[in-house]
């Protein structure tokens, strides 16, 4: 495992996401005392607020150009409710000491997905969100990056809900995305019988 992106499992999160996730969902809840203001203003690795447009860290500047904390995308496949409820683009300039992590690409435009499954039943059901690809309208064609992206696939062990982000790197900048299609494989259960459709595909606009 290249010991860079290993490293950025942690970074990542709190360096691209908090403009996709709920600000206030990444504070501890202890925000009143001193202490954690204080620790908070200080943080050398990471400085963000909800209303800022641009995110410095270890893994470098995180510029946000557009948003949509109120995207209403929802299905039912099966036993399985699936949601997309936010997204995000910025344009990442890439510090020097990850650009092994993007093949050396000194930018990249980062797609953001938060994603919400939810299995209804008590039989096991495997679903893959995190494994989705993507289509530009500027006709690139992508997979999600498992190693950015939050763990919101696999086996639902029964009752089982999962959210996250999910992760998208592509090379045509921010202001030249419009529409983005996502295309996901359906969920199916311990015999491998699909349990809904064979593929879902969803367009978000992404314009600013």
């Amino acid at each position: 495992m290249n010991m860079k992106r290993f490293g950025l499992l942690v970074a990542v999160p709190l360096a691209l996401l908090v403009g996709c996730g709920e600000a206030d969902e990444l504070k501890t809840t202890a925000t009143d005392t001193e202490e954690v203001v204080e620790a908070e203003a200080n943080s050398p690795e990471e400085s963000t607020t909800e209303n800022e447009d641009v995110q410095e860290s270890e893994l470098g500047t995180n510029k946000i150009y557009m948003k949509n904390k109120a995207l209403t995308i929802t299905e039912t496949m099966g036993p399985i409710q699936f949601a997309i409820d936010k997204v995000q683009t910025s344009r990442l300039t890439v510090a020097e000491a990850y650009r092994d992590s993007f093949d050396g690409q000194e930018e990249v435009t980062v797609v953001a997905m938060n994603m919400i499954v939810e299995n209804t039943v008590d039989e096991t059901m495997s679903f893959h969100p995190n494994q989705a690809t993507l289509v530009t309208n500027t006709g690139e064609q992508v997979s999600s990056d498992l190693w950015f992206s939050d763990d919101v696939g696999g086996e639902f062990l029964g009752k089982v809900k999962k959210e996250g982000n999910v992760l998208f790197f592509v090379k045509a900048k921010p202001e030249e995305l419009t529409d983005l299609k996502v295309v996901i494989d359906g969920p199916f259960n311990e015999n491998f019988d699909k349990v809904a459709e064979d593929r879902y595909e969803y367009t978000i606009n992404v314009t600013k």
